[in-house]
């Protein structure tokens, strides 16, 4: 029996509202506070800091990305807001002849540095995933991280209490404050869990695209000593990080349309933190005696809005050209900071090359 186009678009929206009515049941007793580790809002455009399962789940031989997200300069002055920047290379597949699976190695770098005291962390990561092809349609995955980080602060900035005689500053005076190094550096270890399913295509006579994916990733399962003193002392050890993320593509039939909703949840110690949101997605088809009307067009706009529970609302803008992505998105704050920061949140970049 064949099924028109408006009877197909109305299961498409009642799996967004259940995907999305899923999401809210699973997260409705959290209460949302920001994580201690970086994140960004292009959760999707970094996907190494999201899940290690999911190096190489790309159709292509090669990516790389760079993300750069700057946020509360505003707030800190001086440019002693929050500034990330992360890169990644994957590659998908190390064993050629292996049909029904692949082994993805990659690599992750990050920097992050903050406030007066510039406190930052730099990490280099080497990844390793491996996806199991059941069928044509799912994959599942799994993946290990092995990271060198360090941390860092330069202190002759700073201010101390101590340092105040009467209303009087003497940079000379004694801080009062046990000594205690300007770095350190420490091993961490990650592991995430991935699973797949795809079918269907977006091409110039066709839109029955049906994509989803729901992974879970455990960072720091080491739990390393973060502690500027050389010591450890209660409440110096990282807490681990438990993420799960989920997304669907679904295309509308009878249209270059493809509606995205996603969503990522964190919980790290006494900290959470969930996003929900959905893109709107618009491929811009080839001729098709170049494109075949089987693949996608070489080029797509995204459109969409995001938000983080208790914090802020995420606009984002994204373009498709050819091997290239390219996206841009910026966080209006909503929480009670917004009293210091009028509003202003942060502002993050993406660039990404699929060969």
């Amino acid at each position: 029996m064949k099924m028109n186009n408006k009877s197909a678009n109305g299961r498409m929206i009642n799996r967004i509202l259940l995907f999305t009515l899923i999401v809210l049941a699973a997260t409705f007793n959290a209460k949302p506070a920001a994580a201690q580790d970086l994140h960004f809002s292009q959760f999707t455009e970094s996907p190494l800091t999201l899940n290690p399962a999911l190096c190489g789940s790309f159709q292509g031989t090669v990516l790389a990305s760079i993300n750069y997200r700057s946020q509360w300069s505003s707030v800190m002055g001086g440019g002693a807001g929050f500034n990330t920047m992360g890169a990644t290379v994957e590659f998908q597949n190390l064993v050629k002849k292996w049909k029904k699976g692949y082994l993805s190695p990659g690599i992750l770098f990050y920097n992050d540095k903050s406030g007066d005291a510039k406190m930052g962390t730099t990490e280099v990561a080497l990844n390793m995933a491996c996806g199991i092809m059941l069928n044509s349609k799912n994959t599942v995955a799994i993946g290990i991280q092995g990271a060198w980080a360090q941390r860092s602060m330069n202190t002759a900035g700073l201010q101390w209490g101590e340092q105040f005689v009467g209303d009087d500053y003497d940079p000379n005076a004694p801080t009062g404050e046990p000594t205690f190094g300007n770095s350190f550096s420490y091993m961490d270890f990650s592991a995430g869990a991935n699973y797949q399913y795809s079918s269907g295509q977006v091409g110039m006579t066709t839109n029955n695209e049906s994509k989803a994916d729901v992974g879970f990733a455990v960072y720091h399962i080491n739990q390393p000593d973060i502690s500027f003193y050389g010591s450890s002392v209660n409440g110096t050890l990282l807490y681990m990080r438990y993420d799960i993320h989920g997304s669907l593509e679904l295309g509308i039939r009878g249209s270059y349309l493809t509606v995205i909703p996603g969503f990522v949840y964190y919980s790290q110690g006494p900290s959470q933190e969930l996003n929900t949101g959905i893109k709107l997605r618009y491929y811009v088809m080839q001729d098709e005696s170049r494109y075949t009307g089987i693949k996608k067009g070489g080029n797509a706009f995204d459109m969409g809005i995001y938000y983080r529970w208790n914090d802020a609302v995420i606009i984002m803008l994204g373009m498709k050209v050819r091997d290239y992505c390219i996206g841009i998105s910026y966080d209006e704050n909503v929480s009670q900071l917004n009293v210091a920061s009028s509003g202003r949140g942060a502002i993050e970049l993406s660039l990404k090359y699929i060969k």
